[in-house]
């Protein structure tokens, strides 16, 4: 069962590796040879495992569920990353580093001047972080039952939504809605950022890396380089949009605006992103920009790295340490769940901050009966104690992720930013850590390390290190 449903996510790879190999054919970059063994191969070991491995049981008990999971997105990983090594662009860590960075969004990079990348390559990167973005599995899910079993666990285990709301009977409908719902962000992106005056490639190219919040970009200078407050305006709008719960789209499209916009997490989530906004426009406008560039400068960042995208438009680490605080605590916060943002998630962080004030509540009326609600629902305290729980392993993942980067030779701060950056899938933080010669300079096993909390940060925690403990392994 396990190794039918990850061949057929690996066999999905594989026909998604065919866009970049007719591009190559038809640009005449040489590189259709990359493309087209691992496609094919991809498709192969996919057909196999659906023809020999298929079974007609619909049950998939919660180890299956997980290592399914686990397995499809380092598969696909694995797979990924054939394309640059075949090429000759980037040996076999930097290209496994580099196709992780991707289909898990982090946007974290080791190529440094993507302007000297063959075209077919950087549209594979940028194609890799939109498959990643609405998630392999959950795109599996809507073709689980040709496989032979159901794919409501799968999509609880990929979804990662800390307070799940299913938009249809069917989780088969639901994975439909979500997919169409993406695929119309990212359509309108191409027609936005063609109008703003992008060539179609770039266009294509920073579409699938808005929608999907990778942050991948096709020049150096990321969005800076286009030098357009047009440009500009439509990617932070594409990053904003992106950053929301893709269900309240659904919900405002079948008539049901106002419960959308008055989405709790939604208000939450538009308020931090305000209010970080206004903060870092008056420090540079106190430090000497004009006010108009100072607001453009940190609407931009403070959407970017809210929502773990990563593009740039100015040097925001050279900001004060006000304006730089407040960027981290927004990128740790994250997007919306329900969104292909990162972090620990808005509505993680409201709970959080609601559980925290009943404990101070309660030193003043012990005997006070408190429930934790959310938009008008009340939290089970299952969930309740799956909040703190998340909470402690975030924090315990960091800890331990730090002092393993250490042990690779790096400064305090750049161990903490390298794997802050993979946790919150962003890719960047302060000092050099975001650039591609930090990364490309990382030894092995350090980039092993990244790629595992990427992961991690991907698939929010709790589905990989399930895998990693004794009783998962135990009958």
């Amino acid at each position: 069962m396990v190794l039918s449903a990850v061949g057929v996510v690996i066999g999905a790879g594989g026909a998604v590796m065919l866009v970049p190999l007719v591009y190559s054919l038809v640009a005449g970059d040489g590189n259709s040879l990359a493309f087209a063994l691992p496609a094919f191969g991809a498709l192969l070991f996919g057909a196999c495992a659906f023809v020999f491995a298929r079974v007609q049981s619909t049950y998939v008990s919660g180890r299956d569920v997980y290592l399914i999971v686990v397995l499809s997105w380092v598969g696909v990983g694995l797979v990924g990353c054939l394309p640059f090594i075949i090429s000759g662009l980037l040996g076999p860590m930097d290209a496994f580093f580099e196709s992780m960075a991707g289909f898990t969004t982090t946007g974290a990079s080791v190529i440094a001047t993507p302007e000297e990348v063959a075209p077919s390559l950087l549209l594979w990167r940028s194609l890799s972080q939109w498959a990643g973005g609405i998630g392999i599995v959950l795109l599996f899910v809507t073709i689980a039952p040709l496989v032979g079993f159901g794919s409501t666990q799968l999509y609880s285990a990929e979804a990662a939504d800390p307070v799940p709301e299913r938009l249809t009977s069917r989780i088969r409908d639901t994975a439909t809605i979500l997919a169409g719902v993406y695929c119309g962000l990212t359509l309108g992106g191409v027609v936005a950022l063609s109008v703003a005056g992008m060539d179609p490639f770039d266009a294509v190219n920073h579409a699938m890396t808005t929608v999907s919040t990778g942050g991948f970009s096709t020049r150096s200078g990321s969005i800076a380089a286009f030098d357009s407050p047009a440009i500009e305006v439509f990617v932070a709008i594409g990053m904003l949009l992106s950053g929301a719960n893709f269900a309240l789209y659904f919900q405002a499209a079948r008539g049901r605006l106002g419960r959308a916009l008055g989405n709790v997490e939604l208000i939450v989530y538009l308020a931090l992103i305000a209010a970080g906004t206004l903060i870092t426009a008056a420090v540079l406008y106190e430090g000497g920009s004009r006010f108009p560039l100072a607001l453009r400068d940190g609407m931009f960042q403070t959407v970017s790295l809210s929502t773990g995208t990563g593009f740039v438009t100015a040097d925001w680490k050279a900001w004060g340490s006000l304006s730089q605080g407040v960027l981290l605590l927004l990128m740790g916060i994250g997007a919306c769940a329900g969104s292909t943002g990162g972090g620990i998630k808005v509505v993680r962080f409201v709970l959080l901050v609601r559980h925290a004030w009943q404990e101070v509540f309660r030193l003043l009326h012990p005997q006070a009966v408190t429930l934790l609600k959310f938009g008008g629902r009340v939290i089970p305290e299952r969930l309740r104690t799956a909040f703190l729980g998340f909470f402690f392993l975030y924090v315990a993942a960091l800890v331990v992720g730090t002092l393993l980067m250490t042990l690779h030779g790096l400064p305090l701060g750049p161990a903490f930013g390298s794997v802050f950056s993979c946790l919150s899938i962003s890719g960047t933080a302060l000092g050099p850590v975001g650039d591609a010669s930090f990364f490309a300079e990382l030894p092995g096993s350090a980039k092993v390390i990244l790629t595992l909390y990427m992961l991690l940060g991907r698939l929010e925690l709790f589905t990989v290190l399930v895998l990693l403990t004794p009783e998962f392994w135990r009958r």
